[in-house]
């Protein structure tokens, strides 16, 4: 069996501080559901993590101050509903009470 059911593609990340100067390499490919991250040192040794980002936002600095933003504000809307549909239900037992 050779067949490959996909081919990562690795994509190399900028690095600065620390790890430029320790000479890690870190790369990403894009998998289902998020981004497969590795590091690996000149001593050979790998290490591995996913990420999780369904929508694929992150642009492979920083996720930046806009994607918890972004997170927060559904959050919010979603609460924002629930105090709604409960103000409804409150009026309609109101109503049913006033016809009695």
């Amino acid at each position: 069996m050779t067949d490959v059911a996909f081919d990562l593609e690795w994509e190399t990340l900028g690095e600065t501080g620390s790890s430029e100067k320790a000479g890690l390499v870190t790369e990403r490919a894009q998998v289902f559901g998020g981004w497969l991250v590795r590091t690996r040192t000149a001593g050979g040794q790998l290490a591995m993590a996913f990420v999780a980002d369904d929508q694929f936002r992150w642009d492979g600095e920083d996720f930046g101050d806009e994607y918890g933003e972004e997170d927060e504000d559904a959050e919010e809307d979603e609460e924002g509903d629930e105090d709604e549909d409960s103000d409804e239900e409150e009026s309609d037992e109101d109503e049913e009470e006033e016809d009695k």
